[in-house]
């Protein structure tokens, strides 16, 4: 009798299903398209994001790097202070073609912009470039001072 019972059930089951799997479904090739189109859209609209995402990363990680730098390097040797920024930026330039290569421009608290050629750990290295810089010039010697960015 269970038997009987399981050969009528799994009958009538796989009657039936059959008309499920067996049901050709009509595609509209418009509709696909279309989902296709929208499948490569998200997928591109996801690999711009993380791209987007990835280069905001790398931006953050300079800016932490140079914070890091400049927290680290806070001791300058100053040439030239400023109140008006186009002179300072025509110094910077000038300078710069006498041979300092690592030439910046600082904003200080009041207002000044302040024209460095280089930017050390310690107060004595600084210092100490300064007399080698002077020392190299006996006959120019150029006025300069150390400036500590807080």
């Amino acid at each position: 009798m269970k038997r009987v019972i399981l050969f009528i059930v799994l009958a009538a089951f796989v009657g039936t299903g059959c008309k499920y799997f067996n049901k050709n479904k009509k595609v509209d090739p418009i509709a696909l398209q279309k989902a296709k189109e929208d499948s490569i859209a998200k997928a591109k609209a996801f690999e711009e994001e993380q791209k987007r995402i990835a280069e905001e990363q790398a931006k953050q990680e300079e800016m932490r790097k140079q914070q890091e730098y400049e927290n680290t390097y806070r001791f300058h040797v100053i040439i030239g202070s400023f109140k008006v920024p186009s002179n300072a930026t025509a110094w910077e330039e000038e300078v710069h073609k006498m041979g300092f290569s690592k030439t910046k421009i600082l904003d200080s608290p009041n207002g000044f912009k302040l024209v460095s050629i280089g930017q050390y750990d310690t107060y004595s290295k600084a210092f100490n470039e300064i007399e080698r810089i002077n020392y190299e010039r006996l006959d120019e010697p150029m006025e300069m001072w150390v400036y500590e960015n807080k």
